[in-house]
């Protein structure tokens, strides 16, 4: 008995070598009309160019900065909270209608691809321009024209044309950040101007230059007189027992205490007391009254303070911004220059060849194993019908 698996085999072998003309013919006629129509598909170039962007600047006002010239947010960490990195600003700028119409215009490329609209030869530029962003940050991009000239000049143009909307993008970002600083400057010195009027009323109405050092004087001198004030009571409090209510020396001592007493009231601040010489007033406010007059001050002065690191915070960021607007080099570094391709990128003609050839073969194999099957099944039900007839004529 035969091994079924190989006369299954030999079935398979059977079926190539009986159809095998129309394999042949059929995988060849393939072959010959690919390559045919890769000779009549028109040739195309790809230049590529490789650009580095510039080093990530720091965005926004910074306040960080007030405390101590900090360098505000990594540009590392931008994309970690949403914010775009230079090379992804560029991609943008790289795939906008502005920058794509300005290169069909400058190298009519609505002739060049037979469109009746610009907006048509945008899209078609647009599906030849293919750009790769690098884990370094640098972008390459890449264009397809119909000769090497052509795909390098438009190459480089792209990358011309994205470094000037680049510097127009910050120049007019910098415009921007200079006329809301320029506002911020000038609402920040009206209210540093109203603090400061605030903070000179106040001294002249409590007599304070220094409240501190006026306080400690204040305190010293008030110590002074206590102790003058102690030591004349005991001297009077000994004259009282020894001396005549009428005595010159007891009367002195009298009037020097009630003197030092009516002081150190005009010192402290007792309202019962009235005399206030030209030296206590020159010492500043009582001591009664500085806990409060010192938390007043404290606040104007911490007011004061804020609004002027603010302002010269300010300030040097107006500068920052007019220098940027000013600024006109060039923002993209050039790493690899486009060049004409020597050798074109399209159509991959032997590649075309070896796949039209290769699925004619497998088509044709399938079809030779479809025609078998039917042949086969068109004999089996002609000798069924034979049969029939035979028994019919008995």
């Amino acid at each position: 008995m035969p091994d079924p698996q190989q006369t299954h085999l030999l079935d398979y072998l059977y079926v190539l070598i009986r159809w095998r003309r129309l394999i042949i013919m059929g995988t060849l006629l393939a072959a010959v009309g690919a390559a045919g129509i890769s000779l009549m598909l028109p040739e195309r170039f790809t230049a590529r160019t490789i650009l580095l962007p510039p080093a990530e600047e720091p965005k926004g006002l910074g306040l960080s900065l007030l405390a101590g010239g900090g360098s505000g947010l990594p540009a590392s960490l931008a994309g970690l909270v949403g914010m775009s990195t230079p090379s992804e600003r560029l991609l943008t700028i790289l795939d906008s209608r502005t920058l794509l119409g300005m290169a069909v215009d400058r190298f009519e490329l609505m002739r060049l691809y037979s469109v009746p609209h610009r907006e048509y030869a945008i899209e078609l530029l647009s599906e030849n321009v293919e750009h790769e962003l690098g884990r370094d940050g640098s972008l390459a991009i890449e264009t397809t024209a119909p000769t090497p000239e052509l795909a390098a000049d438009l190459t480089t143009t792209l990358a011309t044309y994205l470094d000037s909307l680049n510097r127009v993008y910050r120049r007019r970002q910098a415009t921007f950040m200079r006329d809301f600083l320029e506002q911020r400057v000038r609402v920040m010195r009206q209210e540093l101007a109203g603090t400061a009027s605030q903070m000179r009323r106040f001294q002249q109405e409590h007599a304070v230059v220094d409240i501190e050092a006026q306080t400690q004087a204040a305190v010293e001198v008030v110590k002074g007189v206590v102790q003058e004030l102690t030591l004349r009571q005991v001297e009077l409090g000994v004259a009282s027992r020894s001396l005549a209510q009428d005595h010159p020396e007891r009367l002195r001592l009298n009037m020097e205490v009630a003197e030092l007493e009516g002081q150190i009231g005009s010192l402290v601040g007792d309202m019962s007391v009235d005399v206030a010489s030209a030296a206590s007033t020159a010492l500043g406010p009582p001591l009664r009254q500085l806990p409060d007059l010192m938390h007043e001050y404290a606040e104007l002065s911490l007011a004061l303070r804020v609004q002027e690191e603010i302002l010269g915070f300010l300030t040097g960021k107006l500068e920052e911004s007019k220098y940027r607007e000013a600024l006109d080099t060039p923002t993209l570094q050039v790493l690899d220059r486009a060049t004409p391709p020597k050798t074109r990128s399209a159509p991959k003609r032997a590649m075309l060849t070896l796949a039209c050839t290769a699925g004619a073969l497998v088509l044709t194999t399938i079809l030779a194993f479809m025609l078998e099957s039917w042949q086969r099944q068109r004999e089996a039900q002609e000798g069924r019908m034979s049969a029939i007839r035979e028994a019919w004529e008995r």
